[in-house]
């Protein structure tokens, strides 16, 4: 059986270096990043600080994760309104506005 982790959200999110908001897969990617540094197999790190920094990145993002996958979401409309500036029209116009074949 393994200890519960006392690390809080915030703390992992620091771990990981994730500030302000991340999607489950910006999550992801920034965990593949630093397991690129950090792994012990891989690190040009000191092996006992390659380990506890990979254990503690791996702690992070279990923490994040779990979060992530276990947080409410509202599909309610008004709420989805409210809770994004997503706008596809500008979207679409920010990435394909100028171009000769889309426009």
């Amino acid at each position: 059986m393994t200890a519960r982790s006392t690390m809080t959200v915030p703390e992992a999110a620091d771990v990981l270096g994730i500030t302000g908001r991340a999607s489950l897969n910006g999550i992801h990617a920034r965990f593949r990043d630093l397991v690129k540094e950090w792994h012990p197999d891989v690190s040009q790190h000191p092996p006992d600080l390659s380990h506890k920094t990979f254990i503690r990145i791996k702690e992070a993002y279990d923490i994040l994760v779990e979060y992530g996958m276990n947080y409410e979401l509202s599909f309610r409309a008004e709420d989805i309104r409210e809770g994004t500036d997503y706008d596809s029209r500008e979207f679409w116009i920010a990435h394909f506005g100028d171009d000769p074949i889309w426009n």
